[in-house]
């Protein structure tokens, strides 16, 4: 049976899960559209062509039934993951939603419901933060206004490349020194997911190249002198089918990946299904951030 931590819980150390003061930053890796039957499939079948992947989990903690949200879109999702609320609390209901549909439970003085960058401002105004994806629906979603920094680089640029995007963007401010959470988001996946269909040749050769990014970040941050105070964070926001989809009733759309690796984190499988949600209070947990009343996430035990 799943076990839950309530709210009132998120200080204690549990399993791996809790905040220590040797580790309080963050770094977020958001792959977009990476949807777990895929990534255990590749794991299972060419663990090879995916060793950062493979080796993260390896040492982490892990699960592949973190469970999206319906309709399993990425303004829906990713608005869940930052703000900790599901979509009838948050309101951004709608496929590539720019703002709440309806009226949130609660709209912060920036105009959108409290996210994990809103509370780092608000009660760790010395911290840093920044953003860096290459979807601009993600700007929606974070609170800019409470993110030191935030770039967006367009995907369909005729001189994108994953690697560029990848050394250009996201190496250099892990060199400069790890703000207290960098968020760096990869739409490719799930682009490539549309055009050719999740578990496609194309998908799989994307999937290198999301491992060839996670292993440029992973090793940025071993020359880091931050590395031993720093939570490596791995997570998606929904899965899709091989006819190029997602947002139907089929569990494949509904399965992500989540893994988490660090100093402080007992490796292991995550036991039972987690929500979108949960994952920040476990943020906010690692952060040392008192989480609004209203959140829903809990701290889930590994097995």
């Amino acid at each position: 049976m799943r076990k839950l931590f309530t709210v009132g819980c998120l200080a204690l150390l549990l399993s791996g899960c809790g905040r220590t003061p040797s580790s309080d930053k963050v770094l977020f890796i958001a792959v977009d559209g990476m949807a777990s039957w895929c990534l255990e499939t590749a794991m299972d079948s060419i663990p090879e062509q995916i060793p950062n992947l493979c080796a993260l989990k390896e040492r982490g903690l892990w699960t592949m039934d973190k469970r999206a949200e319906y309709k399993t879109s990425s303004a829906i999702n990713w608005a869940t993951i930052f703000m900790g609320v599901p979509v009838e609390m948050h309101g951004f209901s709608k496929w590539n939603s720019s703002k709440s549909d309806f009226e949130p439970y609660y709209t912060h003085g920036h105009g959108i419901p409290p996210t994990i960058f809103t509370l780092l401002q608000e009660q760790r105004p010395e911290a840093s933060s920044v953003c860096v994806y290459d979807w601009d629906g993600i700007g929606n979603v974070i609170d800019t206004l409470a993110v030191g920094s935030f770039t967006c680089v367009p995907y369909d640029l005729p001189s994108y490349d994953h690697v560029a995007y990848t050394m250009t963007y996201g190496i250099p401010v892990i060199e400069a020194g790890m703000p207290d959470i960098f968020l760096f988001y990869m739409v490719d996946l799930d682009e490539t997911g549309h055009k050719f269909g999740w578990g496609s040749p194309e998908y799989y050769a994307s999937l290198r190249r999301v491992d060839e990014s996670v292993g440029m970040l992973l090793e940025a941050l071993e020359k880091s002198p931050d590395k031993d105070r720093t939570i490596v964070v791995l997570s998606s926001d929904h899965g899709g089918r091989p006819e190029g989809k997602h947002g139907s009733y089929d569990i494949r759309d509904f399965r992500t990946p989540l893994i988490v690796s660090g100093p402080d984190i007992s490796a292991g499988h995550i036991r039972g299904t987690m929500m979108q949600y949960d994952l920040t209070a476990m943020l906010s947990n690692w952060l040392g951030l008192k989480i609004p009343a209203e959140w829903r996430g809990r701290i889930v035990e590994k097995e």
